[in-house]
Parts: structure tokens; C-alpha cells; sequence
């Protein structure tokens, strides 16, 4: 018998998936954090540095900060326990994927997060597909 077929190796590959997954989530987060403090502390410096759309007010980019920062906490638990919290990584890959969508949508300086989005939401859908199936592998 070969190793790919003993369940030691396919728990193996699992956790080293579970690893790439966490690191790639993390970053995600780690930039979300990042961006919505730099909305709510400087938010006129951000909407020029980006080149949002038209004039937007301080408030309104304070509470885009304010909202990253919330789907940033409700992320928390997929990324503690990224298999057995299926519910906010699905639909955090998902809403990354029409966040991409919504910003191409927008514009101008938007479309830099549009891109930014689009690869995050196919980095985490990739390495959480094989997360997945490594995890329903290592089960007998």
C-alpha cells in the first residue's frame, strides 16, 4: 500500500490545507482590518488616494469602514475553525465575488478593490475546494 492511500497521509494533506487556507484567509482579513481603520481614521484621504466615485462624505466612507470591519468579526469563526464553520466562509467567498462585481460596476478608482476582490475570492475558493475534499478524504 502506498502512502497516498493510508488515512496518516490524507490527514496530513488535510492539515496542510487547512494551513494554506487559514494564511490566505488571514491575509484577507489582516487587509480588510487595515482598510477600514485607514476609512474610519482618514476617510477623506482615503476616498482621494483611491479615486472613489464623485465626492464622497467622511460619514458615508467611516460606515463603508465601520461595515468592513463587522464582516470582518462575523469571518472570525471560519477562520478559527475553517471545516466545521462552512456557513461564513461560504458566503464570505461568495459576497467577495460580487463585491469584485460591484466595484468593477462603480469605476474609476474602485476598480483596483474590484481586482484586489476577484483574486482573494478565487485564492480562498481554490483553497477552501481543497480543504474540503482533503478533510472528506482523511474521514474513512
Amino acid at each position: 500500500m502506498t502512502d497516498a492511500l493510508s488515512i496518516g497521509w490524507t490527514a496530513g494533506q488535510a492539515a496542510t490545507r487547512r494551513t494554506v487556507y487559514r494564511r490566505v484567509l488571514g491575509f484577507a482579513l489582516i487587509v480588510q482590518t487595515v482598510l477600514a481603520l485607514i476609512a474610519i481614521v482618514a476617510p477623506i484621504w482615503l476616498a482621494r488616494a483611491a479615486e472613489l466615485p464623485g465626492a464622497p462624505s467622511a460619514g458615508w466612507v467611516r460606515l463603508w469602514g465601520l461595515m468592513l470591519l463587522i464582516t470582518a468579526a462575523l469571518y472570525l469563526p471560519g477562520w478559527i475553525e475553517p471545516v466545521y464553520s462552512r456557513v461564513p466562509n461560504v458566503i464570505g467567498i461568495l459576497a467577495h465575488f460580487v463585491l469584485a462585481v460591484a466595484y468593477f460596476g462603480l469605476g474609476q478608482g474602485l476598480r483596483w478593490f474590484a481586482l484586489y476582490e476577484l483574486v482573494i475570492a478565487i485564492a480562498l475558493a481554490w483553497s477552501y475546494g481543497r480543504l474540503v475534499c482533503a478533510e472528506l478524504m482523511s474521514r474513512p
